[in-house]
Protein backbone atom coordinates (compact mmCIF):
# COMPACT_ATOMS: atom_id res chain seq x y z
CA UNK A 1 0.00 0.00 0.00
CA UNK A 2 1.33 3.46 -0.92
CA UNK A 3 2.09 5.68 2.06
CA UNK A 4 1.64 9.44 2.27
CA UNK A 5 2.76 11.95 4.88
CA UNK A 6 0.13 14.35 6.20
CA UNK A 7 1.50 17.36 8.04
CA UNK A 8 -0.63 17.92 11.15
CA UNK A 9 -0.86 21.65 11.78
CA UNK A 10 -1.39 22.82 15.35
CA UNK A 11 -4.30 25.03 14.32
CA UNK A 12 -6.23 22.35 12.44
CA UNK A 13 -9.01 20.40 14.12
CA UNK A 14 -9.42 16.64 14.17
CA UNK A 15 -12.43 17.04 11.88
CA UNK A 16 -10.33 18.93 9.34
CA UNK A 17 -7.52 16.36 9.50
CA UNK A 18 -10.00 13.53 9.02
CA UNK A 19 -11.12 15.02 5.71
CA UNK A 20 -7.55 14.77 4.37
CA UNK A 21 -7.13 11.27 5.78
CA UNK A 22 -10.36 10.08 4.17
CA UNK A 23 -9.38 11.63 0.83
CA UNK A 24 -6.21 9.53 0.74
CA UNK A 25 -7.50 6.29 2.23
CA UNK A 26 -10.58 6.30 0.00
CA UNK A 27 -8.30 5.77 -2.99
CA UNK A 28 -6.15 3.09 -1.41
CA UNK A 29 -3.42 5.11 0.27
CA UNK A 30 -2.15 4.88 3.83
CA UNK A 31 -1.51 8.02 5.89
CA UNK A 32 1.52 8.57 8.11
CA UNK A 33 1.69 11.65 10.30
CA UNK A 34 4.15 14.35 11.27
CA UNK A 35 3.33 17.37 13.44
CA UNK A 36 4.48 20.92 12.86
CA UNK A 37 6.01 20.72 16.34
CA UNK A 38 8.15 17.65 15.55
CA UNK A 39 11.89 17.80 15.16
CA UNK A 40 13.59 17.45 11.80
CA UNK A 41 14.78 14.00 12.86
CA UNK A 42 11.21 12.83 13.41
CA UNK A 43 10.14 14.22 10.03
CA UNK A 44 13.03 12.49 8.29
CA UNK A 45 12.19 9.18 9.94
CA UNK A 46 8.64 9.37 8.56
CA UNK A 47 9.75 10.59 5.13
CA UNK A 48 11.82 7.43 4.65
CA UNK A 49 8.58 5.45 4.27
CA UNK A 50 6.43 7.63 2.02
CA UNK A 51 6.14 8.34 -1.67
CA UNK A 52 4.06 11.46 -1.32
CA UNK A 53 3.40 14.46 0.91
CA UNK A 54 0.13 16.30 1.53
CA UNK A 55 0.53 19.88 2.76
CA UNK A 56 -2.91 20.82 4.14
CA UNK A 57 -4.63 24.14 4.62
CA UNK A 58 -3.97 26.26 7.67
CA UNK A 59 -3.33 29.82 8.77
CA UNK A 60 0.35 30.63 8.33
CA UNK A 61 3.09 29.53 5.97
CA UNK A 62 5.72 27.77 8.06
CA UNK A 63 9.30 26.55 7.89
CA UNK A 64 8.22 22.90 7.86
CA UNK A 65 6.27 23.59 4.68
CA UNK A 66 9.42 24.81 2.98
CA UNK A 67 11.45 21.90 4.33
CA UNK A 68 8.93 19.35 3.07
CA UNK A 69 8.63 21.02 -0.34
CA UNK A 70 12.40 20.98 -0.73
CA UNK A 71 12.52 17.34 0.34
CA UNK A 72 9.79 16.37 -2.14
CA UNK A 73 11.54 18.16 -4.99
CA UNK A 74 15.00 16.77 -4.25
CA UNK A 75 13.75 13.21 -3.59
CA UNK A 76 11.22 13.15 -6.45
CA UNK A 77 8.23 12.54 -4.17
CA UNK A 78 4.65 13.34 -5.08
CA UNK A 79 3.39 16.54 -3.49
CA UNK A 80 -0.10 17.96 -3.09
CA UNK A 81 -0.46 21.39 -1.51
CA UNK A 82 -3.92 22.57 -0.49
CA UNK A 83 -4.74 26.21 0.32
CA UNK A 84 -1.89 27.19 2.67
CA UNK A 85 0.08 24.28 1.21
CA UNK A 86 -0.24 25.80 -2.26
CA UNK A 87 0.73 29.21 -0.94
CA UNK A 88 3.86 27.68 0.57
CA UNK A 89 4.71 26.10 -2.76
CA UNK A 90 4.33 29.46 -4.51
CA UNK A 91 6.50 31.26 -1.93
CA UNK A 92 9.17 28.55 -1.70
CA UNK A 93 12.69 29.95 -2.37
CA UNK A 94 11.34 33.46 -2.87
CA UNK A 95 11.41 36.60 -0.77
CA UNK A 96 7.71 37.21 -1.29
CA UNK A 97 5.07 36.93 1.39
CA UNK A 98 1.34 36.43 1.74
CA UNK A 99 -0.86 39.41 0.99
CA UNK A 100 -4.44 40.04 2.15
CA UNK A 101 -7.16 39.79 -0.48
CA UNK A 102 -9.08 42.71 0.99
CA UNK A 103 -12.56 41.18 0.81
CA UNK A 104 -14.52 38.10 1.85
CA UNK A 105 -15.25 37.03 -1.73
CA UNK A 106 -12.77 34.15 -1.48
CA UNK A 107 -13.82 33.00 1.97
CA UNK A 108 -17.19 31.27 1.80
CA UNK A 109 -18.56 28.41 3.88
CA UNK A 110 -19.56 25.60 1.54
CA UNK A 111 -20.21 24.71 -2.07
CA UNK A 112 -18.98 26.20 -5.30
CA UNK A 113 -17.82 29.81 -5.02
CA UNK A 114 -16.05 30.71 -8.26
CA UNK A 115 -14.46 29.32 -11.40
CA UNK A 116 -10.79 28.61 -12.05
CA UNK A 117 -9.38 28.71 -15.57
CA UNK A 118 -6.60 26.18 -16.14
CA UNK A 119 -3.68 26.55 -18.50
CA UNK A 120 -2.26 23.59 -20.42
CA UNK A 121 -0.71 21.57 -17.61
CA UNK A 122 -0.63 18.26 -15.79
CA UNK A 123 -3.52 19.48 -13.64
CA UNK A 124 -5.64 20.26 -16.69
CA UNK A 125 -4.86 16.81 -18.12
CA UNK A 126 -5.86 15.12 -14.86
CA UNK A 127 -9.15 17.01 -14.54
CA UNK A 128 -9.92 16.97 -18.27
CA UNK A 129 -11.40 20.47 -18.21
CA UNK A 130 -10.33 23.99 -19.15
CA UNK A 131 -12.47 25.64 -16.47
CA UNK A 132 -13.70 24.23 -13.16
CA UNK A 133 -15.75 25.46 -10.22
CA UNK A 134 -14.25 25.36 -6.73
CA UNK A 135 -14.93 26.26 -3.13
CA UNK A 136 -12.89 28.97 -1.41
CA UNK A 137 -11.69 29.43 2.18
CA UNK A 138 -8.81 31.91 2.14
CA UNK A 139 -8.27 35.53 3.19
CA UNK A 140 -4.73 35.76 1.81
CA UNK A 141 -3.10 35.13 -1.55
CA UNK A 142 0.26 35.16 -3.32
CA UNK A 143 1.19 37.65 -6.00
CA UNK A 144 3.54 35.30 -7.84
CA UNK A 145 5.09 31.84 -7.77
CA UNK A 146 8.84 31.47 -7.72
CA UNK A 147 9.70 27.84 -8.54
CA UNK A 148 6.35 26.31 -9.46
CA UNK A 149 4.51 27.32 -12.62
CA UNK A 150 1.17 29.09 -12.24
CA UNK A 151 -1.41 26.94 -14.04
CA UNK A 152 -4.74 28.23 -12.72
CA UNK A 153 -6.30 31.60 -11.88
CA UNK A 154 -9.67 32.73 -10.57
CA UNK A 155 -12.02 35.07 -12.41
CA UNK A 156 -10.45 38.05 -10.62
CA UNK A 157 -6.87 37.04 -11.37
CA UNK A 158 -5.80 35.38 -8.11
CA UNK A 159 -3.39 32.45 -8.35
CA UNK A 160 -5.36 29.26 -7.73
CA UNK A 161 -3.06 26.46 -8.90
CA UNK A 162 0.67 25.84 -9.33
CA UNK A 163 2.68 22.81 -10.39
CA UNK A 164 6.21 21.62 -11.03
CA UNK A 165 7.12 21.43 -14.69
CA UNK A 166 8.91 18.09 -14.18
CA UNK A 167 7.26 14.72 -14.71
CA UNK A 168 6.29 14.20 -11.08
CA UNK A 169 2.91 14.97 -9.49
CA UNK A 170 3.77 18.14 -7.56
CA UNK A 171 0.65 20.29 -7.63
CA UNK A 172 -0.77 22.97 -5.38
CA UNK A 173 -4.39 24.17 -5.39
CA UNK A 174 -5.83 27.11 -3.46
CA UNK A 175 -9.25 25.51 -2.95
CA UNK A 176 -10.19 22.56 -0.71
CA UNK A 177 -10.92 19.46 -2.82
CA UNK A 178 -11.05 17.27 0.30
CA UNK A 179 -14.28 19.08 1.21
CA UNK A 180 -15.90 18.40 -2.18
CA UNK A 181 -15.34 14.66 -2.66
CA UNK A 182 -19.00 13.76 -2.23
CA UNK A 183 -20.27 16.00 -5.01
CA UNK A 184 -17.37 17.05 -7.25
CA UNK A 185 -15.82 14.77 -9.88
CA UNK A 186 -12.72 16.97 -10.30
CA UNK A 187 -11.89 16.64 -6.61
CA UNK A 188 -12.18 12.86 -6.85
CA UNK A 189 -9.97 12.80 -9.94
CA UNK A 190 -7.31 14.89 -8.21
CA UNK A 191 -7.02 12.65 -5.15
CA UNK A 192 -7.35 9.44 -7.15
CA UNK A 193 -4.48 10.48 -9.37
CA UNK A 194 -2.37 11.73 -6.47
CA UNK A 195 -2.62 8.38 -4.72
CA UNK A 196 -2.45 6.04 -7.68
CA UNK A 197 -0.13 7.67 -10.24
Amino acid sequence: MKKFLLLLRSENTEEENNLYIKAITEYGGEVLFACDTDTKEVLLSVLEHVEGILLPGGYTVGNWDYFLIGYAVSHHLKLLGICQGMQSMALWQSRDYLIPIGSDLHHQKEGYVHSVVLEDSRLKQILGMHSIYVNSYHYQTVKNSCCFRVVGKSYDGLIEAVENSNHIFQIGVEWHPERMLEYDSCSRKLFSYFVSC
